[in-house]
């Protein structure tokens, strides 16, 4: 039933193995979602997260299950903004190209499946559990400008392949709208949204997508009033839930690994604040999917 924009398997399951993978799809297959979307984080890792996608569907026993899992998995594919990539931008969005166009015109079961670009973006968040380890000293005016430049040539190879674009923007809205405004390209989501209602207002009127993860579950008092605004403003035909497995477990889970089978949680949150069902509101995530990804 709940459908979930985005979330990273492979990293997922990186200590716990295969095992534990098919049986977290084998539940998720079991609640009947219209779409689950694996996301990548390097040019050329849309091969390996397929790969292992299927490998973990094969371990499941019921049949029936196995077909559910291919009939609900999408793939994007992106570079994320670390240091190396920064560096090497060029040679990493060629490649990405590359990996895109090919993956899409082989006879990967999935190669149909394959229906965004990203996540890319800006990432200015030091503190994130995505780059832990990451030292922000490396950033400097160049690099940043360089960060801004990666985001750029990615949001305009979506445009070349007229693809959707993920965006992962994370204390670093200047810089994010500077591209945006500058590539000309508004077709997708702004996925883990964590800005305010004014910058939520320019992400509207270009006719981006909001996505909301566990993360919306965490704010105090003060700061619940502010994201049960926003939560609430986004319009129905515009709002998107993701898991963000491993990352950004909801509460009650908060600080736990996360996986798609807590992304409930989310929609539950997220309902309770707009005022509606969360079968309407499951209904209106699948339907804006479908508008965005599968038109």
């Amino acid at each position: 039933m709940y459908s979930d924009l985005l979330f990273n398997f492979t990293q997922m399951i990186e200590d716990e193995g295969q095992d534990y993978g098919a049986e977290v799809l084998s539940q998720v297959a079991a609640s009947k979602p219209l779409f689950v979307m694996d996301s990548g984080i390097k040019a050329h890792d849309i091969w390996h997260r397929a790969d292992v996608l299927r490998e973990c569907t094969e371990l499941m026993g019921d049949e029936t299950k196995k077909s559910a899992v291919r009939q609900m998995l999408y793939f994007s594919a992106g570079v994320m903004p670390d240091l190396e990539s920064v560096e090497n931008r060029y040679d990493y969005v060629a490649e990405l190209e590359e990996n895109i166009t090919s993956f899409k015109d082989s006879d990967d079961e999935f190669a149909s499946r394959l229906v965004a670009l990203g996540p890319c973006g800006i990432d200015h968040d030091w503190e994130s559990v995505e780059y832990e380890g990451r030292d922000h000293d490396y950033f400097d005016t160049q690099t940043v400008s360089d960060e801004r430049d990666l985001f750029a040539l990615e949001l305009t190879l979506g445009k070349k392949l007229n693809m959707p674009v993920i965006v992962h923007s994370r204390k670093g809205f200047k810089e994010t709208s500077d591209v945006l405004k500058a590539v000309k390209w508004n077709k997708g989501v702004i996925h883990g949204y964590s800005y305010s209602k004014s910058e939520l207002d320019f992400f509207l009127d270009l006719g981006w997508y909001i996505s909301f993860s566990g993360a919306v579950t965490y704010a105090g008092k003060r700061g619940a009033e502010d994201m049960a605004e926003i939560v609430t403003y986004v319009p129905k035909d515009r709002i998107l839930i993701e898991s963000d497995s491993p990352y950004y477990a909801p509460v009650p889970l908060k600080s736990s690994k996360n996986t798609p089978l807590n992304i409930n949680y989310i929609y539950e949150y997220v309902a309770a604040k707009r005022g509606v069902s969360t079968p309407k509101l499951s209904s209106a995530v699948d339907e804006n999917f479908k508008k965005l990804f599968l038109n």
